[in-house]
């Protein structure tokens, strides 16, 4: 039977190219978006699924009372306490990166990025495959070992195998020599546990003791600077659990704890740490669902499509089902026969959608701000979802058009009736109004996207957004000033200075002060921790007392300056010499946007450090960066040879910062005009076929006295009015989704009118052209031919 559907289907293609040629360009490029974008799906939903013990891994994640903030840092202490406290706990390890960490061999140095300080448990809690050395069980207990992954180990011994040899490696600003313990399969692509190698946990101690001034990290309840992993034993409820940290916090923290910690299953790290600070490589669960919208709507266009040309040619086919049901045929036998002739042709386009996808894969990664890379594990499910969405399209397609041309009646087709009546005319009208209410929406929100995207690139932040350069100092650079002073002395640099981390600020630091009116009332200030000449270097506006200034001893450990919105929430007038904690106020500055403009200005309190200093930011001359860079790089090479010179412009910092906005305008305009050459192609199908059914008609007004104008006319003026109507339906339905896409900004722009009218002329233009192409041809028909036309 599916041998006689397919000759079928095969013979109605050929005696149909017009109709089959049109289906097939609008199913190859729906298909090919789709699968672009399910790839994208897949991916991003199959993180972690390379870990066989996923559910029952979780992290811990730490709840701040007094901030309403959830953190991904928990004490060193906890992973030890928490395993001795609860025995469903299998497993546990704390991790933390190692920044700065470079290994050393045959007179070759390699920075590894991704050094992960953690304990031997970590190869019972992920799927971490030993390739060489020893067993797992305490392969990282020494203080000197280290495990390479499976490319950090060719780079540094090629062709060898490492395990038992020395290696020198620079860690906390001293050699040491460590000696390889094993070597462990590559990490996939979708695992956000990611480290090219391991050493033991202790190593992060020291660098934490010194910074604080303490000895006590290890057993300390309040230096949260570690990722906690554990293991339940299975069948063990992760909600009963967290039910016994209460009493587990008191035993151990304090009687009235500040935070409270809970499971984070493994599962959900990825798409739902949304809420959890700090918490690493992560995902976005909206761009999956924005995305899968799409796809979705793009399918739906080109299943349009096929219904609106299945129902136009509806009259051809209709000799074809009398004769059939002449001879005996059922109503099912027909149905079954077109709805496989849909599906069918969705197959016959399968490979050409593959091929275009595979093309488009460098470009649209880039855009999706992603690899977009074919991950082994995953090629059965890439496969049965896209076997699966070729048929749904097809079966989406053919599933009107069978149950409507299966019902017809013997009689009906007799009298050449099946395209009579205005019931068909409408429901055409109908998905031809729907098509272009997804092109319209479409149009209107990329135009709103990169309106937005406009706005936060051109709004003044409160500070330089030109000519300043950040430089990345790395971790523990004891010479910055010495770099700073030397480099001030260039006769192109106007200012330069020290910070933790520069503007615009994508991680946050917090605290907690007593408002100054109402002590029981706390309020939240973050800190921006910075160095002398910061805020002359970056151009943020003081209006009451001083900068931080090395004339004034007592400013690197006792000043403080506040911004506007800090001195009104904690209600404090005439702020200068007010205490704000340990600090005196010595300032107050102009707001200023100390994050994204996703996020409010904060209450924000500036400190000086010479501590925690990560980056120098520049301000040069205008028009001097090619003679800056070279110079800053030599006195970089002075300082520290051994330390490459990393270095951004703000410009290009601000432009990354919203890399995603301008990105998904670029998305949303790529499918736009898919959707476009979809609803296009079959509108050109349409009035092909509905031209040629009107021919008689045609012939007959001509014979009468209408003019050509007159004809082409009557057809502009139907799609004009389908086109106002998507048109003015396409306004609520914008306006809803971009409504919500901006409430993301704390600033934005407002939504303009001319928004939704360059919608409605780009999709008119484009449907009055295609339509005026085919009904002036009609037009121009003889008469004497149009009336003997059958």
């Amino acid at each position: 039977m599916l041998k006689n559907y397919l000759k079928t289907a095969l013979r109605f293609i050929r005696h149909n190219k017009v109709f089959a040629s049109i289906n097939m360009l609008g199913l190859s490029i729906a298909l090919a978006a789709s699968f672009i974008i399910l790839l994208y799906v897949i991916n991003e939903l199959s993180y972690d699924h390379c870990h066989k013990n996923r559910k029952e891994v979780y992290r811990v994640v730490n709840y701040y009372k007094d901030f309403k903030k959830t953190m991904a840092g928990t004490p060193y202490i906890l992973a030890k306490a928490i395993r001795e406290e609860f025995p469903q706990i299998e497993s546990s390890v704390r991790a933390r990166y190692m920044r700065g960490l470079r290994l050393k061999a045959k007179d070759n140095t390699f920075t590894v990025p991704d050094a992960m300080a953690t304990d031997s448990q970590i190869f019972d809690i992920f799927s971490l495959k030993l390739i060489s050395g020893g067993g797992n069980a305490n392969i990282l207990d020494d203080r000197n070992s280290i495990v390479l992954s499976k490319d950090l180990s060719a780079k540094i011994f090629p062709g060898e195998d490492p395990v038992g040899k020395e290696i020198m490696a620079y860690i906390n600003n001293s050699d040491v020599i460590m000696v390889v313990k094993g070597v462990f399969e590559n990490l996939p692509v979708n695992s956000t546990f990611r480290a090219s190698c391991l050493v033991n946990s202790k190593w992060t101690i020291d660098p934490i003791n010194k910074s604080f001034n303490v000895t006590n990290t290890e057993s300390s309840w309040d230096k949260d600077f570690w990722t906690t992993w554990i293991k339940l034993s299975k069948g063990t409820s992760p909600t009963n659990l967290e039910k016994q940290f209460r009493a587990f916090e008191k035993k151990n923290i304090s009687e009235d704890p500040h935070n409270e910690y809970s499971l984070q299953n493994l599962s959900d790290v990825y798409l739902h740490s949304e809420d959890v600070m700090n918490s690493g490589i992560g995902g976005n669960i909206n761009n999956v669902r924005l995305f899968s919208a799409i796809a979705l709507l793009i399918v739906l266009v080109a299943a349009i499509n096929y219904i609106i040309l299945s129902t136009a040619v509806s009259s051809d086919r209709g000799k074809e089902i009398g004769i059939r049901k002449t001879f005996g045929a059922h109503n099912n036998n027909i149905r079954k026969q077109l709805l496989s002739e849909s599906i069918i042709l969705a197959a016959l386009v399968l490979p050409v959608a593959l091929i275009l996808m595979r093309l488009s894969l460098s470009y649209a990664g880039k855009l999706f701000e992603t690899k977009l890379s074919i991950i082994n594990s995953n090629i059965p499910i890439y496969i049965s979802v896209y076997v699966v969405v070729t048929i749904l399209i097809g079966t989406i397609s053919g599933i009107y058009t069978s149950a409507y041309l299966s019902r017809l009646k013997v009689m009906a087709i007799l009298k050449n009736a099946t395209h009579t009546g205005k019931r068909k005319q409408y429901f055409r009208s109908a998905l031809i109004v729907i098509q272009l209410v997804i092109f319209c929406s479409f149009v209107s929100g990329t135009l709103i996207i990169r309106s937005q995207y406009k706005y936060v690139l051109k709004k003044d932040m409160g500070y330089y957004t030109n000519d300043i350069l950040i430089i990345d100092l790395g971790s523990d650079f004891k010479g910055y000033t010495a770099y700073i002073n030397t480099i001030k002395a260039s006769p192109n640099i106007i200012m330069a200075a020290g910070v933790m981390d520069g503007l615009p600020m994508e991680g946050s630091m917090s605290s907690m002060y007593s408002h100054f009116q109402d002590k029981e009332k706390k309020v939240e200030v973050e800190g921006l921790a910075v160095d002398y000449n910061f805020i002359k270097t970056m151009g943020i506006e003081i209006l009451q007392g001083r900068e931080f200034s090395q004339d004034f001893g007592s400013d690197l450990t006792g000043s403080c300056m506040l911004n506007e919105k800090a001195v009104k929430n904690l209600g404090i007038t005439d702020p200068i010499g007010k205490k704000l904690g340990n600090a005196t106020i010595i300032g107050v500055v102009k707001d200023f946007n100390l994050h994204s403009l996703h996020r409010n200005i904060p209450p924000m309190s500036i400190h000086m450090t010479d501590k925690y200093i990560m980056q120098v930011v520049v301000h040069y001359k205008p028009g001097t960066i090619d003679n800056v860079l070279p110079f800053l790089e030599k006195e970089w090479k002075k300082e520290v040879p051994d330390r490459p010179f990393h270095f951004e412009t703000i410009e290009n910092t601000i432009i990354d910062l919203y890399s995603s906005e301008k990105n998904l305008s670029t998305i949303v305009s790529i499918f736009a005009f898919f959707t476009l050459i979809i609803a296009a192609s079959g509108l050109f199908g349409l009035i092909l076929f509905v031209a040629r059914s009107r021919t008689k008609e045609i012939g007959i007004k001509k014979v009468f006295g209408s003019s050509g104008k007159s004809i082409v006319i009557s057809f502009l003026k139907n799609n004009f009015i389908l086109v106002l109507t998507a048109g003015v339906i396409s306004i609520p339905v914008t306006l809803y989704f971009m409504n919500k896409w901006l409430s993301n900004f704390a600033f934005k722009v407002s939504i303009n009118g001319w928004i939704f009218l360059a919608g409605f002329v780009i999709a008119a233009v484009v449907v009055l052209l295609t339509v005026f192409v085919q009904s002036f041809k009609a037009s121009r028909i003889n008469p004497v031919k149009a009336l003997r036309y059958e």
